[in-house]
Formats: C-alpha cells, sequence, structure tokens
C-alpha cells in the first residue's frame, strides 16, 4: 500500500469512530440507568458544571432557620437557650501559649515599659472619663421625666392621642399612681403636680409660665382663644409708646407698694389706685375703663380712707372668695352677687348725679338753683334744664306739675341718683299736692325707702303691680305721664319683662341702672316666679346686647371698652378680662389683679389648657391667671426684675383656694414662674441674695417676699432655685455667678471647685498671654429701697464682683478661713488645692515679673515637683506616683509649672555666672541650680507621657541650654 493511500485511509477510520462514540456512550448510560440501586453510590443525574457547582458548594455550609422558626413559635428564646448552653459548657480557654522568655536589651525593655506606662494612663483616662459621665448624669437627668418626653413625642407625630385628666388630678397634683409610668416601670421619682413642671433643665417642669420674649418691637401670644382674635401674623405691637410705658410704670409701683402693705399687714386701696394711672392722659378713650374700676370700687367696698386692717369695715384680701367661688349657691355666694347687683346700680347712680351736678354747674341760668344748692334743688334744676332743651319727652303735654316742676320727673330723677331720702323729703314737702295727684303713692314710697333691701311688702306689692297694669293698659294712650310709670315700675318691680323706658329720653347708661335696679337676689321659697329676676337674667340679658351690638366690625365707638365695663356691672368678671385682653392687654391684667386681690376671679391652672379662658366641671368661666401675669411680665422683666418678681407673687394669692390641692397647685405654679425668671434674667444677687466681703448675707427680692409667696421654710425653696440656677451658670462657664450661687445654698465644696477650674485654666495660659476674665456679678440695685434691708442700702461688696480668678480665689478663701462655721462643712482636699493653685499662681506672677528665686521658692511651697530632691531617685519616684492622685486642676498645670521652673532656673544659673566676681557660694547655687533642673528633668521623664507633647519639647530644649543633660 502506498503512502498516498494509506493517508487517506486513515480519515474514513476516524470519522467512523467519532460517528460510533455517541452510541457507545449512551448505551453506557441506558445500561447504568436500568441496573438496580443496591449500593447508596448516587446516580450520575448532573451535567459538569451543576457538578462543580456543588463541589464549591459542599464547603460553604448554610444555616437552616426552619428548626430556629419552629422553636420560636413553640415560645423557646434560642438566644438565651445558647447562652445557657455555652455557660454550662464552661468558658474556652483563651491563655496562649507561653512564649520562651526573650533576652531583650536596653531599648526593647523600654519600649515594653513606654507601652506599659502609655496603656496604663489611657485606661486611667478612660476609666475616669466614664465615671465623671456617670456621675454628671445622675446629677443632671436623674429627675427627667422620660415617659413624658416619650408621650410627648408620640403626640407630637400622631402616634398616640393626647392623654386627657380629670380636674382633680390635673390640678390636684399627684396622680392616682405617682409612682408607675406609662410602661410599666417604677419611675424614680412620683410627679407631685403637673404645676411644677417647667422648663430649664429643672426635673418636672415641661411648660413655661413666663413664656419667652418675643422679637423687638413685638409680642407673641400662647393663649389659643386670643391669637385667634389678633392679627394674622399673631403678633401685636410691643408697648414702645412712651406715654403706654409710663403707664406701665406707674402699675408697677401701685404693686409694688401693695406688697409692701402686704408685708407691712396694711390695707392697701388697689382698685382706687389703679383707677388713677387708668385716668391719666391717653391717646385712647379709657373713660369706660376708668369706670369699671370705679364701679369694682362700689362692688367691694374698698375705702381708700382707712389704712388699718383693725378698722371697722375694712375690706380684706381675698374676702369674698369663698362666697364668689361657691358654685351650690350658698349663703354667702348670694350675699356677694347682692353686692354685685347693689354696687353696680350704686355706681351708676352716683355716675349719673355726677352728670346732674355737671349739666346744672353749665347750665345756671335756666336751672335757676341759686347758690349752694341742695341735691334736691340740684335734681328739680335738672330737670328744668332738660324741659328748656325739650329733652324730657316727647310728649310735654302728658307731664303733670306741681308748681313749676314736673313732678313725676323729679321724683324719678331723684329714684335714678339713688337719692331715696330726698325723694321722701321732696314727697313730704308736696305731700297734699302728692295724694290728690295719686293717694296711693305716698305708701309706696314709703315702704320701698324702709326696706334695707327695697322690698315692699306682699299687700303693698299686690296694690303696686295692680295699679301698674291700670296705668298702662286702662288708660287713654298718651294720656299718662311716662316718669309716673317708671317710678311705679322701679317701686314696684312691675312687668319684669319689659326692661326698658318708654317715651323717656334716656342713653345706654339708663338702661344699664334700670337692669339692676329692678334685679333681685332671690329665694326661690319667697319668691313667686313672675317676680324672679336676678342676677344670672342681667347677665343673660347683657350677653345679649353684647351679641347684638358688640361684635367684631362694629361701628360702635370704643366698643371693646365699652362692652366690657357692662359686663364688670354684669360680674362677668372672667369674660370680661378674656373679651379686653386682645385689645388692651395692660388694662386687662390689672383688671384682673383688682378682681383676684378681692376674691372676685375664677382662675385655672395652665396644665388644663393653652386658652386663656376656659369653663370648669360646671359650665363656670375661669382663667388663666398665672399664664397671664407671667407673660405680661414680658415687657419689663428684663430692665426691671424685681417689679416682675412683685408681679409674680400675686399669682399665690390663690393659695387660698379649696380644697388644698388647688390652692397648692397655685402656689407652685407661683414658684416656678419665679424660677423661670431667676434662670432667665440671670440677676441672682438682685433676686436671690448677694455676701458682703465680711460674708454676710443680703436677701434677695424672692427671699424678702417670702411670706407674700406663702413659704415658711425659706432656706428649702431657695436651696433649691439657687441650686438650678448654680449649676446652670456652671455649664455655661460664669464662674462668678455659680460661685455665688453655691456659696448661697451652703454648698461651700462646689464653691472651691469652681473656683479651681478658673484658676487652674488660668495658670495654663501660655506665658505672654493675658488670662481670660470673668464675668463681674451684675450690681444689685440699689434704687430699690423695696428690695433693701436697713442699713443695706448700699450697694454690697461682693466677693464675686471680680473679673481675675487668681483674686476670687484669694477673696473665697480668706472668707472662709475667718470663721470655723465654714471651715467644719469644707473638705479638705478642695481647699488643700485651691492654695496649691494660689501659690503656683505666685510662682508665675513672679517668672512674669523677672524675680527668678521667688519663682523656685514659689513653686517648692506647693511641692508639686520635686525641686529639692537633690538627686534623689526615690524621693523624684515618690513625687511623680503621687502626680496621679493630684485633683485633675492642679494636676493639668503641673507641665507649665515645670517649664516656669526650668526657665527660673535656667534664668538664674545665667544671672549668677554673670556676676563680677566668682565665688564658692555662687559656685554651690549654680550646682543646686543645675541640681533642681536635672531632678525636674527625671521626673518630667517619669510623667514624659502624660503631658502634653508641647511641654515635654519646651522643657527638654530648656535643660540642654541649662546643661540639665
Amino acid at each position: 500500500m502506498s503512502f498516498q493511500q494509506s493517508q487517506q485511509q486513515q480519515p474514513s477510520q476516524s470519522l467512523q469512530q467519532s460517528q460510533a462514540a455517541p452510541a457507545y456512550f449512551q448505551a453506557l448510560l441506558d445500561r447504568g440507568q436500568k441496573r438496580a440501586n443496591t449500593n447508596d453510590e448516587p446516580q450520575l443525574q448532573l451535567g459538569l458544571q451543576d457538578i462543580a457547582r456543588k463541589v464549591r458548594n459542599l464547603g460553604n455550609g448554610f444555616t437552616d432557620a426552619r428548626a430556629h422558626y419552629l422553636l420560636s413559635a413553640s415560645g423557646v428564646n434560642t438566644s438565651e437557650a445558647l447562652r445557657d448552653l455555652e455557660e454550662l459548657a464552661g468558658p474556652r480557654s483563651t491563655i496562649p501559649p507561653p512564649n520562651e522568655p526573650v533576652a531583650a536589651g536596653v531599648k526593647e525593655t523600654l519600649a515594653r515599659e513606654h507601652e506599659s506606662d502609655f496603656q496604663q494612663m489611657v485606661d486611667s483616662h478612660i476609666k475616669r472619663a466614664h465615671a465623671e459621665f456617670d456621675q454628671m448624669i445622675e446629677e443632671r437627668l436623674h429627675g427627667v421625666d422620660w415617659d413624658a418626653h416619650r408621650q410627648r413625642i408620640y403626640e407630637h407625630f400622631g402616634l398616640k392621642r393626647p392623654q386627657t385628666q380629670d380636674g382633680a388630678n390635673v390640678i390636684g397634683g399627684a396622680s392616682a399612681n405617682p409612682g408607675t409610668s406609662t410602661f410599666g416601670r417604677s419611675s424614680r421619682r412620683g410627679r407631685i403636680s403637673t404645676a411644677s413642671r417647667s422648663t430649664y433643665g429643672i426635673p418636672g417642669m415641661s411648660k413655661s409660665v413666663i413664656g419667652s420674649v418675643g422679637p423687638r418691637d413685638l409680642k407673641t401670644s400662647v393663649f389659643n382663644d386670643v391669637a385667634d382674635r389678633l392679627p394674622a401674623d399673631g403678633f401685636r405691637p410691643a408697648p414702645n409708646d412712651s406715654m403706654l410705658r409710663k403707664k406701665q410704670d406707674k402699675f408697677a409701683d401701685r404693686v409694688k407698694d401693695l406688697n409692701i402693705a402686704r408685708l407691712q399687714e396694711k390695707v392697701y386701696p388697689l382698685l382706687t389706685r389703679f383707677a388713677e394711672v387708668e385716668a391719666e392722659p391717653s391717646h385712647d378713650d379709657t373713660s369706660m375703663l376708668v369706670n369699671a374700676f370705679k364701679a369694682l370700687v362700689h362692688i367691694t367696698g374698698e375705702d381708700a380712707t382707712k389704712e388699718n386692717v383693725s378698722e371697722p369695715g375694712v375690706v380684706r384680701a381675698r374676702q369674698y372668695a369663698k362666697g364668689y367661688l361657691d358654685d351650690a349657691g350658698g349663703a354667702e355666694n348670694v350675699l356677694v352677687r347682692k353686692r354685685i347687683i347693689d354696687g353696680s346700680r350704686t355706681f351708676l347712680e352716683k355716675l349719673f348725679y355726677s352728670q346732674v351736678r355737671t349739666t346744672v354747674a353749665r347750665n345756671p341760668t335756666e336751672a335757676h338753683t341759686g347758690g349752694t344748692p341742695s341735691a334736691l334743688n340740684v335734681v328739680k334744676g335738672y330737670v328744668r334744664v332738660r324741659a328748656v332743651r325739650k329733652e324730657l319727652g316727647s310728649d310735654m303735654d302728658a307731664l303733670q306739675q306741681i308748681g313749676d316742676d314736673y313732678c313725676w320727673a323729679v321724683m324719678f330723677y331723684l329714684l335714678r341718683s339713688g337719692l331715696f331720702d330726698e325723694a321722701s323729703v321732696y314727697l313730704a314737702e308736696n305731700r297734699d299736692a302728692f295724694r290728690s295727684i295719686d293717694s296711693h303713692f305716698v305708701k309706696y314710697l314709703e315702704h320701698f325707702t324702709a326696706s334695707p333691701d327695697h322690698r315692699l311688702p306682699p299687700t303693698t306689692q299686690t296694690s303696686i303691680s295692680n295699679a301698674y297694669s291700670m296705668l298702662s293698659r286702662l288708660a287713654p294712650q298718651g294720656a299718662i305721664d311716662p316718669y309716673k310709670l317708671m317710678c311705679y315700675k322701679v317701686l314696684g318691680r312691675c312687668e319684669l319683662g319689659r326692661r326698658t323706658l318708654e317715651n323717656i329720653t334716656n342713653d345706654m347708661m339708663d338702661w344699664l341702672w334700670l337692669q339692676f335696679a329692678l334685679a333681685r337676689e332671690f329665694s326661690r321659697v319667697d319668691e313667686m316666679a313672675h317676680e324672679a329676676y336676678g342676677l344670672d337674667n342681667v347677665q343673660e340679658s347683657i350677653e345679649e346686647v353684647g351679641n347684638r351690638y358688640f361684635q367684631p366690625g362694629t361701628e360702635i365707638a370704643n366698643a371693646a371698652a365699652t362692652f366690657f365695663f357692662m359686663q364688670i356691672l354684669a360680674g362677668k368678671f372672667e369674660k370680661a378680662v378674656a373679651d379686653l385682653y386682645p385689645h388692651n392687654y395692660v388694662s386687662a391684667v390689672h383688671f384682673a389683679i383688682g378682681l383676684d386681690f378681692y376674691g372676685l376671679l375664677r382662675v385655672s391652672d395652665i396644665s388644663n389648657s393653652d386658652d386663656l379662658l376656659t369653663l370648669t366641671t360646671r359650665a363656670q368661666h375661669q382663667i388663666a391667671f398665672g399664664s397671664m401675669i407671667g407673660l405680661y411680665t414680658r415687657d419689663f422683666r428684663t430692665a426691671n426684675v424685681t417689679a416682675a418678681v412683685d408681679y409674680i407673687t400675686l399669682i399665690c394669692l390663690n393659695a387660698d383656694l379649696q380644697p388644698k390641692n388647688l390652692g397648692k397647685a397655685q402656689r407652685e405654679l407661683c414658684h416656678q414662674a419665679l424660677t423661670e425668671v431667676v434662670l432667665e434674667t440671670r440677676e441672682f444677687s438682685q433676686l436671690i441674695g448677694d455676701i458682703r466681703a465680711d460674708g454676710m448675707r443680703i436677701k434677695g427680692a424672692i427671699e424678702l417676699r417670702l411670706k407674700l409667696i406663702g413659704l415658711g421654710n425659706e432656706r428649702e425653696y431657695l436651696r433649691q432655685i439657687t441650686l438650678v440656677a448654680a449649676r446652670i451658670a456652671e455649664e455655661q462657664g460664669r464662674t462668678t455667678d455659680a460661685a455665688l450661687l453655691y456659696h448661697m445654698c451652703d454648698d461651700y465644696d462646689k464653691v472651691y471647685q469652681v473656683i479651681n477650674e478658673a484658676v487652674s485654666l488660668a495658670l495654663i495660659t501660655e506665658l505672654g498671654e493675658q488670662p481670660a476674665r470673668l464675668q463681674p456679678l451684675k450690681p444689685r440695685n440699689t434704687d430699690d429701697h423695696n428690695n433693701q434691708e436697713p442699713n443695706q442700702e448700699q450697694a454690697s461688696l461682693s466677693l464675686t464682683q471680680n473679673e481675675d480668678p487668681i483674686q476670687l480665689a484669694k477673696d473665697i478663701m480668706q472668707l472662709y478661713k475667718s470663721d470655723g462655721m465654714y471651715l467644719n462643712k469644707i473638705s479638705r482636699k478642695y481647699s488643700d488645692a485651691c492654695e496649691v493653685l494660689l501659690q503656683l499662681a505666685a510662682a508665675r506672677k513672679e517668672l512674669e515679673n523677672g524675680r527668678w528665686s521667688q519663682v523656685v521658692d514659689s513653686v517648692t511651697a506647693s511641692d508639686v515637683i520635686p525641686t529639692e530632691a537633690a538627686g534623689n531617685i526615690s524621693a523624684i519616684r515618690s513625687k511623680s506616683q503621687a502626680f496621679d492622685l493630684m485633683p485633675t486642676t492642679v494636676a493639668r498645670t503641673i507641665g507649665h509649672v515645670m517649664v516656669w521652673t526650668v526657665i527660673a532656673l535656667s534664668n538664674q544659673v545665667t544671672r549668677l555666672k554673670n556676676q563680677e566676681y566668682e565665688t564658692p557660694a555662687i559656685n554651690e547655687a549654680i550646682s543646686r541650680c543645675v541640681q533642681s533642673a536635672k531632678d525636674v528633668m527625671v521626673f518630667a521623664g517619669l510623667i514624659r507621657y502624660k503631658l502634653p507633647g508641647r511641654v515635654w519639647e519646651t522643657l527638654a530644649r530648656a535643660g540642654q541650654d541649662l546643661g540639665a543633660y
């Protein structure tokens, strides 16, 4: 066979083999599948890629979570079970096998020592930081109510509904279970009262009483119901008008005088003094406001001529509170309601009579009264003037006359003026004429004036009612004198369904007088149904008039003040103040003060609502008096903080409320407001007190008014308020304030801690730089004599009025060392630290003045570094070990003190070497200086890793220049 034939035959054989291979392998595969599964070997069911993936995954085990889910569904905590099993198994040994000791040289030994010292230093600092942080958390957040914070967050984001509490819990203080929190855990402190919540980091306080000062020239309102009646932007002009500011100052003076009188237990005519301030010239028409104050004077019976509480008829503070706040309608409540009716009517009568006298004085010719007329002749003259002006009525022919006088008009205006005795005199002078005109009227008037309540006997009441009915219905139209009908209506309270002055020229004041002339507080047993018309009915009538004529947008001039006056007359005091507040908040606040002083105001707690005016459970109006007073002080408490305290003490007028938990809530509200004022204004010396150079305490404004804020234990409250303020001052770095406040609450250790910190920071200031000066305490206001005790009106020589921290520390230490009382209450470690710092301060001062030997002497006296070790390594090492025990305030200065010492020693050596003659004494002094420098350098090396790097570099450079190494 040739080579070519063999080449052709080989390809054909290979082709045949390639075509037969698949069939062969397929046959093997079929044969294997048909074999019985007699062993556990897996069948070949996967491709090569699948087999490779399986092999890769064999090493990567995974956790089947089905068992975990099954156990969890059965209530088994697998994590805790695993930990328990591991504890039973015992801890695994993590001790590495011991390494064979390796002989190391000096370099390796020093490196290990360095690493060990550095690690110990880091661990000690971390441990100390943990301890200080835990202590800070314990002090600052011990009383924080986290459950309340969590609840507010939930409410803010709508995750929970706002909590609602009944009146007893809201105002009354403790809840049903004060020791249990919202989430079932026991809280650290029970919540004493919702009124005790506040801000400024004070535990338990969550809502401010005094509010925050708004932007310049604008004041915001936090009352929701008041904000709705303010302009769209929610702001109102601040009192920038000079006349309004003067008015506020005068009101503040009256409040201060009131508190002085209360402290001296004297009578003060508050409403009369407020009326005088309101009557002063103003851009607005304040006549109605003045009338409102005068009406309250008549309602309360205030007498400005009386000064002593022991005088008969004196109206005391809170005299009407019990009766006014009696919602059950008891006897005292009826008496108060009678006072409101009689006082309002009496005021309207006196106001009208003053107008009558003015009209007669201006028209003497028409009045024709002569020289000094009596009250009866004045009224006669007034009727003549009105007759000349054709103002007596539309039909003058219907008016009856006796002589030249219109008799029924004179009689009516005598009644209108409240001149009942003069009316009897006029009737007696014309008895025969009146008997001929009306034979029964004489009897009616006699019975009316004889009764203190102007109540007619039943038979007389029936007679006058029948007579009035006959006159008004059976008489020809226009044939009856309208003034006669009105006299009958007033004397007999006839036809109470029609309370208007018909056919008589009248104004709003006449209509108001008629309402009160007809009103009478009655007993449902003694009074007939058709004769029932009391204070409630008067209030309904005035409210109806207000809804009709005094709504927003009315064209009536001075509508707000006019309707306010009407509401005051009707005894709707809370509603009146709330309606006036958006228009004239200054007057509204002082009306509220006057009403509350006599107990004629129903007050609410600020935790009830964010509204100024709310309702009690018996649908009685109540006003947020505490918040209103606190917000009012925003206008001036920065400039006159003592005046703000005077106002806020008035909140405690309501401390007598019953039950006791209501009064307690108001007292706590007052205390909270005072605390907020102290923390906001930072007038600590003015409000809390001051100390003189001899350690004598000077009482602050709050302590002088403890009697007015319901406190018998003055030290407890002052310690509470000062301690909070002191912590805040310390946090803000205001050393003088913090030192004073801690001293005022007798925490003398904290005083030392504060001043030691300040001195320490001053000492570590770089050489050549001026240490930071302290912010001196605000001087006391010596112009405020009400805030000074006798013999203390001069400005105090306060120890904290010092800008130099070192001088402050000296003064404090001198004060405490001069009295054994202080020494017994001070820990030795704090006073010793202060003494060491003062010695170091003296050393720095000597260094700056170039007195090198004195620097070394002062440092040696402080005994903080080994300047006299004389090369004794044991003494130096002992001093380095004492370094860890030093107070932080001293330890942070050691690096700088070593720099000062080496610099002083170097300069001292240079000075000695430059002496003209070289003597053995000089050489010995130079040797001692060099040796001291060497000792300091060795000491620095031992604590090298506890010092800042820059300090070590400075020491090394100075020691090298000196030749210490």
